[in-house]
């Protein structure tokens, strides 16, 4: 595993190369997002995902969140697009809102875990956006085993998943987790699944425009 300290340093324009590529490949990362630690990988790569969610132990029926670099990458990963979504978008993104949108045609089963649906949201951290640019959208679920507390540092994210290829370090991180609103049903209606960082009337203004 590489290990990179972010605290006193920043990524050379090398080690995001070689990261982009290790996440081509099929590896799995730990990195830091604008909430927790994620454990990553590919998440148009299925291999990549069914190895994630195995080393995870998460639940063969949970779907898999996906972070996007910015709003035309997380629009490729739906197949509708409503106005809420955008008003949504305009609103929070970068930032810790995740949608629930119809998922695209041909994203991995081993994503949606047999769901419709895509969570999918662009995040407030540069890093995690330029890995996303680097590599294409990145599953994103938090770097705990499945039913234990979520990563919020580095050291228990490698604990739990020594397999990890790389592993970067900004020091312990908030562990708010983003705020989820569903946007998938056909008749237009929003709900939110979890709140988190954005509070529900601010979510609610946003969709009034």
């Amino acid at each position: 595993m590489k290990r990179y300290d972010l605290r006193s340093s920043e990524l050379t324009a090398e080690d995001e190369r070689e990261i982009g590529r290790l996440l081509r490949e099929g590896a799995l990362i730990i990195y830091p997002t604008d909430t927790l630690y994620a454990i990553g990988c590919c998440a148009l790569d299925g291999g990549a995902v069914t190895r994630l969610r195995a080393a995870k132990k998460r639940e063969a029926d949970k779907p898999m969140p996906v972070i996007a670099a910015d709003l035309s990458q997380a629009r490729s990963l739906t197949s509708r697009w409503p106005d809420a979504a955008q008003r949504l978008a305009d609103a929070f993104w970068p930032g810790p809102l995740t949608l629930v949108l119809p998922a695209a045609d041909g994203l991995p089963r081993s994503l949606l875990a047999g769901a419709s649906s895509v969570a999918a949201r662009v995040p407030k951290s540069s890093l995690a956006r330029a890995l996303a640019r680097l590599a294409g959208p990145l599953v994103a679920t938090s770097a705990n085993i499945g039913g234990e507390p979520p990563g919020l540092t580095l050291d228990g994210a490698i604990a739990a998943f020594p397999e990890a290829a790389v592993a970067i370090d900004v020091g312990p991180l908030e562990g708010a987790p983003s705020t989820i609103v569903d946007l998938s049903a056909p008749d237009g209606r929003v709900s939110i699944l979890r709140f988190g960082r954005i509070p529900s009337p601010l979510v609610h203004q946003a969709l009034k425009g």
